[in-house]
């Protein structure tokens, strides 16, 4: 949570027909100074289900299910959002979305895409700033689904980092039916797991050097994104199946990233299959 108000607002937030006074907060680093109440896990947590959390990133699954009246919430962190369903309204506003502030700049604006990886049409990844809060209307006959790593911090920001382990290290720190998660740490000159990436997958990444040692192991085939404008991070790839990321780290700092393996690519049998799949969402309506 972050640091305690500096100033009192009226915030009309449209929840429903309520409106709630809100504190605003001193602008953390990223320029974001809305009241931590807004915040997605608190304000809507029916369709932003945290699955892990640390000092470093939170792993959100997001769940919007048509016709849901969505609550007004907002994001402060840089994002990777991960999605196997092909692109989905994820910035910029569809018909019946509302902003707290609709010309802030703040609303998506700024984020960027990677292209599907060459033979998993529907994996997509996007780079985004922090969002303002908003309330999408999805009205669609399936759902919109994702996942977002959204970073508390971010690597490139932080003073130089010790050698670490002598071994690297591939850690999964979350699984569901859908997808794993797993952080990565390569040490100064030691070199990446010769094992190719079981599932398609999303790297989510926070620093240039990871995203350039990545880059040249991840083959043509891949997808890889901009930063969210004015930001020299967070970047995000997409690799099929089967791709090796044996990267061997010749510098003097560790390598450092996360990798979302997608066990079920959704495509287009989302809008037919998301009940069965996500019973949780189905209960919302």
């Amino acid at each position: 949570m972050r640091s305690s108000t500096r100033r009192g607002v009226f915030a009309a937030a449209i929840l429903g027909a309520t409106a709630v006074f809100a504190q605003a907060l001193p602008p953390n680093r990223w320029g974001y100074d809305f009241a931590s109440s807004y915040d997605a896990e608190v304000a809507a947590p029916a369709v932003h289900r945290v699955h892990y959390a640390d000092d470093h990133i939170m792993l959100m699954e997001v769940g919007n299910p048509p016709g849901y009246a969505m609550q007004m919430h907002g994001h402060p962190y840089p994002s990777i959002f991960a999605r196997s369903s092909g692109r989905t309204n994820l910035g910029g506003g569809g018909p019946g979305d509302q902003y707290l502030e609709p010309a802030g700049g703040r609303n998506g604006e700024h984020w960027h895409s990677a292209l599907a990886p060459k033979g998993t049409p529907s994996l997509e990844c996007t780079a985004a700033d922090p969002q303002a809060p908003h309330r999408p209307v999805n009205h669609g006959v399936a759902p919109q689904h994702f996942y977002r790593i959204e970073y508390k911090r971010i690597d490139d920001d932080g003073p130089m980092a010790p050698k670490g382990r002598s071994a690297p290290v591939d850690r999964k720190i979350y699984e569901d039916d859908a997808i794993r998660l797993f952080e990565v740490s390569v040490p100064a000159g030691g070199s990446g797991n010769t094992t190719p990436t079981l599932y398609p997958a999303v790297l989510a990444i926070d620093s240039a050097r990871a995203f350039d040692a990545l880059d040249a192991v991840a083959g043509a085939g891949a997808g890889r994104s901009l930063p969210p404008t004015g930001l020299s991070m967070p970047r995000c790839m997409t690799v099929d199946a089967g791709t090796p990321l044996a990267v061997r780290n010749t510098g003097d700092r560790p390598i450092h990233y996360y990798r979302i393996e997608f066990k079920r690519i959704e495509g287009d049998a989302l809008k037919d299959h998301w009940r069965e799949w996500y019973p949780a969402m189905a209960a919302m309506q």
